[in-house]
């Protein structure tokens, strides 16, 4: 029978933040130096309690995290053997402080070779020094990844492009019809693992469905645009976007830099093309993929690969609206405004001066919620639980750290990306929290207008769990809090002729209503499209290889995950294509049978 890991809650997940600081004057080198020592001679007494281990394909094969200091020296240990692992030893990177409130630690890069059935891993690390309560140094968290494999290209450096390579980012001529790996989806996270599979000489194709590469960003509302910084919105190998470009690229740009990208990078791509179907036959251990011309579904062709990867979004396919705001219903109420689902919207341009009512109060919702503000209308947000907030330049100032022009992309996203992502969570909350109590005027303020405010949110699972909920105010709280946008949070019961009407009997004209209200998060009904539902429902969380059909992928996430990870998802296709079989550690992981 199929496992399925378990889902969790983070508060369930062991990986706490320190209680002790680091002395400013500590020997940084001679710490570094002791730490690498006690890793290759590892006790239990070296770590914390609470020490926490995250592999990312060296050790494990997988992606693993392992908590407490039993579990790491025993499974560190055991693997260490098995993968014939060198000694560790200390990097060209200097040791680091890293202070947050109230909790510091020393971070210390080394590296280390695997070696599996004659393929050797070049590999690297992180480990991180606390100081205990008796100001011993401690082993607190350790990180591995998988860099590359000796001798068979590297997954962050992009080949020289001397137009050996098809592209047909509109849809031109290719003769060829078997492949190596085939991607579903010309998103960030497509692109990247198109790159990282050039890069790393495996024979692939991508489809996307839109007219051109970029035209999933392109398609969207006139105001979008990152709410992340330019440089945390790179694509693989340097950086995609000019220094001239905007700090918050609009969504136009983002579409242009997608498409320049991929044509620099010479990435094998079809667009216009829509995938019908993906079969998988255990017999040839080949997927059969048949496509259509997006603009013309009777001209069918059909391809094979060994291996696909579904790149579609994480559950952003299929609008999901409020029961009183079906076709049906809206029918009936005989409301006489125009009503659509942000997916589905583009501006205001035709209402200006007229009235407007946007139901949901995250990203999307503001956005709208200021179009319609400028325009000249009677704006008023429909807000049903409260919403987390937090102002853009926390986030600019977070992330401008790491993400800006004078560190490279990739070294950025090892020092950030690797950390248990349950002990991201508690950094993040830490410092944003922290930010929130020394500076309350801005919740203080949207709680007189009316507007409830999550204060103490938890950001990562807005971002892991939610996949969104939450807002980066680029501006709409202010003109919240000025009246500009007016918030109604009696709970809605359904359309008048005129507008909504609320529980309290309460009414609200609308000329326009736009509902915020988001999506079904469900990738596995985004894939069972392609793939069919039987093999969907066998399907595990993202980044993890499905055992049903033994070589299917499904990535995707926000813009720095999916850069990221997308060089693993190629790692494994390349051990394999290697004659390498993936053999994940899997001993003590949580499973649910399906």
């Amino acid at each position: 029978m199929k496992m399925r890991t378990a889902s969790a809650v983070f508060d369930d997940i062991p990986g706490q933040l320190p209680a002790t600081q680091i002395p400013a004057d500590v020997d940084l080198k001679s710490i570094a130096n002791s730490a690498i020592e006690s890793l290759n001679s590892l006790e239990e007494d070296d770590l914390a309690a609470d020490a926490t281990w995250r592999d990312l394909l060296s050790l494990t094969d997988t992606f693993r995290t392992f908590s407490s200091a039993t579990s790491v020296l025993q499974t560190l240990s055991e693997l260490r053997e098995r993968k014939k692992c060198s000694p560790f030893r200390s990097s060209a990177t200097e040791p680091r402080i890293v202070n947050i409130p109230k909790s510091s630690w020393i971070d210390i890069d080394f590296e280390f070779e695997i070696r599996d059935d004659g393929l050797t891993g070049e590999c690297s690390g992180v480990v991180s020094v606390i100081a205990d309560a008796a100001g011993r140094f401690k082993i607190w968290t350790l990180r591995t990844w998988l860099e590359r494999y000796a001798g068979h290209g590297d997954p962050d450096r992009s080949p020289s492009v001397d137009g050996s390579t098809q592209l047909n980012g509109r849809n031109g001529a290719c003769h060829k019809q078997i492949f190596d790996v085939i991607v579903v989806g010309g998103g960030q996270a497509g692109l990247g693992v198109a790159g990282r599979l050039r890069a790393l000489g495996i024979d692939y194709i991508l489809f996307d469905d839109r007219p051109s590469i970029g035209d999933s960003w392109a398609h969207r509302y006139d105001s979008l645009k990152f709410h992340t910084i330019r440089e945390y919105g790179n694509l693989p190998f340097g950086r995609t976007w000019n220094e001239s470009d905007p700090r918050e690229l609009p969504k136009d740009r983002i579409a242009s830099g997608f498409k320049e990208w991929s044509e620099k990078h010479a990435i094998n791509a079809r667009a216009n093309t829509l995938v019908e179907h993906a079969r998988w036959d255990q017999n040839s251990r080949t997927w059969t993929v048949r496509t259509s011309r997006a603009s013309d579904r009777s001209q069918l062709d059909e391809w094979q690969a060994k291996y696909l990867i579904l790149c579609m979004g994480v559950g952003h396919k299929v609008p999901v609206s409020p029961d009183w705001a079906i076709a049906s219903k809206v029918k009936a109420s005989g409301y006489k405004g125009t009503i659509i689902h942000s997916a589905d919207y583009h501006n205001v341009r035709d209402f200006s001066g007229r009235r407007g009512i946007v139901v949901g109060t995250a990203n999307t919702a503001h956005d709208v919620a200021e179009d319609m503000a400028n325009a000249g209308m009677d704006v008023t947000m429909c807000q049903r639980n409260s919403t987390f907030v937090f102002p853009q330049a926390w986030l600019v100032a977070a992330e401008s750290r790491d993400y800006n022009m004078q560190k490279m992309t990739e070294v950025a996203d090892r020092e950030q990306v690797t950390m248990p992502t349950k002990v991201s969570r508690e950094i993040v909350n830490r410092t944003v929290h922290d930010r929130i109590d020394r500076n309350p005027e801005l919740f203080d303020g949207l709680e007189r207008a009316g507007f409830k405010v999550d204060r103490y949110g938890d950001l990562f699972t807005h971002l892991y769990i939610r996949y969104g909920g939450h807002y980066v105010d680029i501006g709409a709280s202010e003109r919240i809090i000025k009246g500009e946008i007016k918030v109604k949070t009696t709970p809605i019961r359904g359309l008048s002729a005129d507008g909504l009407v609320f529980e309290d009997e309460s009414q609200l004209k609308a000329d326009l209503i736009v509902l915020a209200t988001g999506y079904n998060h469900d990738f596995r009904k985004d894939a069972a499209e392609v793939i069919g539902r039987d093999s969907a429902d066998q399907m595990d969380h993202f980044w993890k290889p499905d055992g049903e059909d033994p070589n299917l992928f499904y990535h995707g996430a926000e813009a720095r995950l999916a850069r990221f990870f997308s060089r693993f998802v190629a790692l494994q296709i390349q051990k394999e294509l290697l004659g390498k079989p993936l053999e994940p550690y899997l001993d003590g992981r949580p499973g649910a049978q399906l």
